[in-house]
């Protein structure tokens, strides 16, 4: 049986990129030995799961204070330990057949790595579209950019505008659908328990891309037009985002309005229980979330900052930069015109039966 190292972009918590992971280890644990790399010390969401599956969990912690100037720091320096501590968990833990790498530019010392120590298959897959907002940022990233060219085998990304932010040269990667659990997110299997009123949902970790202060604020303009609205957020908290969401939602007097879910409270039965979806992410490299709202019959509304490949049919993209109030007019527009029923909308190239057919490809050396 072959053995693949996959690597995280942090720890295995509820989130969009390793949501990814956790469908590769489901669908394919039977053909393939699946190890995971992490970089923080912390038991997360899907950490006693991965494990069911027979693979071992390492773990390069990254910084882990509180301060933010050393997590900054942590970032631009960590470079070269990451590569020779990488280097030293696959001599003491391989032999490896695959390395697929899913930590953004951190991919660069790490496939350096492992094309180093051996590994035949070295994969570097994107999620993000690159933004990096200071000069020295960029410069490590263009560094890193001619490492990942140097060193990957196969490169990967979840959109074609990750792919061309990511990569120094993207003509020779290609896209790999992000893959929903279409056993999972089914809505056959739910009873739709919508109460009367608009009811909204946001899902995603709580911070500044997702961007959800503007959707309070979206919320604050529907209420002085509907009464009986609401809106869910499900998520975890980074860097104390979510005492911003709480201190807005007083501000606007919104407290009897807004509800909170953990990050591994039951989203496909939230999903079916509201009216909209709503997506409001400043950049996303993809959005797998809307696929999976999609699968579950919801219309969404989006930032058009969000890859147009997302739309199943049941995407509506609004403009950042037109605020809170014309987002709001036009959610009302669709609610008014009884436009929320549950629809069927062809999410099936994003199926996991479907997409798993090319990873088995990757994995085989076949690309």
């Amino acid at each position: 049986m072959k053995r693949v190292l996959l690597v995280s972009c942090e720890g295995l918590g509820n989130g969009g990129v390793q949501a990814v992971i956790m469908s590769i280890v489901r669908n394919l644990h039977k053909e393939y030995l699946f190890d995971i790399l992490l970089f923080t010390s912390e038991k997360r969401y899907y950490d006693e799961e991965f494990l069911t599956y027979g693979g071992q969990i390492f773990r390069i912690p990254r910084y882990e204070g509180e301060n933010r100037f050393r997590k900054k720091i942590d970032y631009y320096v960590r470079g070269r330990n990451l590569y020779n501590d990488v280097c030293k968990l696959l001599k003491e833990k391989g032999p490896f057949d695959v390395v697929h790498c899913n930590d953004e530019f951190e991919n660069a010392p790490i496939l350096k790595a492992a094309a180093e120590c051996g590994v035949p298959i070295r994969i570097s897959h994107t999620h993000i579209v690159s933004q990096k907002s200071n000069i020295l940022a960029d410069m490590i990233e263009k560094n890193r950019k001619k490492t990942i060219e140097n060193y990957a085998t196969v490169k990967i990304g979840c959109s074609v505008e990750a792919c061309k932010s990511f990569y120094a040269d993207s003509t020779n990667a290609f896209v790999v659908n992000n893959a929903y659990d279409d056993r999972r997110f089914d809505k056959q299997r739910y009873v739709n328990n919508t109460e009367s009123g608009l009811s909204l949902l946001q899902v995603g970790s709580f911070n500044d891309t997702k961007n959800q202060l503007f959707t309070i604020e979206v919320l604050a303009q529907i209420k002085n037009q509907i009464k009986n609205v609401h809106l869910s957020f499900v998520g975890f908290d980074m860097n104390g985002y979510k005492d911003k969401m709480v201190e807005k939602i007083k501000q606007l007097n919104l407290e009897s309005c807004v509800s909170f879910y953990p990050s591994n409270a039951d989203i496909p039965q939230l999903l079916m229980n509201s009216s909209f979806f709503v997506f409001p992410s400043k950049h996303e490299g993809f959005g797998i979330v809307l696929i999976e709202a999609q699968a579950m019959g919801k219309k969404c509304f989006a930032a058009d900052s969000v890859p147009a490949t997302t739309d199943c049919g049941g995407v509506i993209f609004l403009t950042l930069s037109d605020g809170p109030k014309v987002w709001a007019k036009r959610i009302i527009e669709e609610y008014e015109g009884e436009n929320s029923e549950n629809t069927d909308y062809d999410v099936f190239a994003f199926a996991s039966s479907n997409v798993m057919d090319v990873y088995r490809k990757i994995y085989g050396g076949e690309v």
